[in-house]
């Protein structure tokens, strides 16, 4: 197994991390938690350009790792 075979699964997970971040923190607005409201958009903004990264790396970890042999003998589209 090669190392991009091996980083899938951790940019996986980081991604469901980011998500759920993101979702405590958007709950912790609703219910009033004292977080400036500059503080609260610049973490979520961050956060947001994380899930574009991580799910960027997810797609080019598919098309070079695993998936990559099935597409070389036509197995997928």
């Amino acid at each position: 197994m090669s190392m991009i075979d091996k980083l899938h699964k951790p940019f996986f997970y980081g991604l469901i991390a980011l998500v759920c971040a993101s979702a405590g923190l958007v709950i912790l607005k609703i219910w009033d938690v004292a977080l400036p409201d500059d503080l609260f958009f610049k973490i979520l903004a961050t956060i947001g350009v994380l899930i574009l990264l991580f799910g960027f790396l997810l797609v080019a970890n598919s098309d070079f790792g695993i998936h990559k042999k099935l597409k070389d003998e036509n197995y997928l589209d």
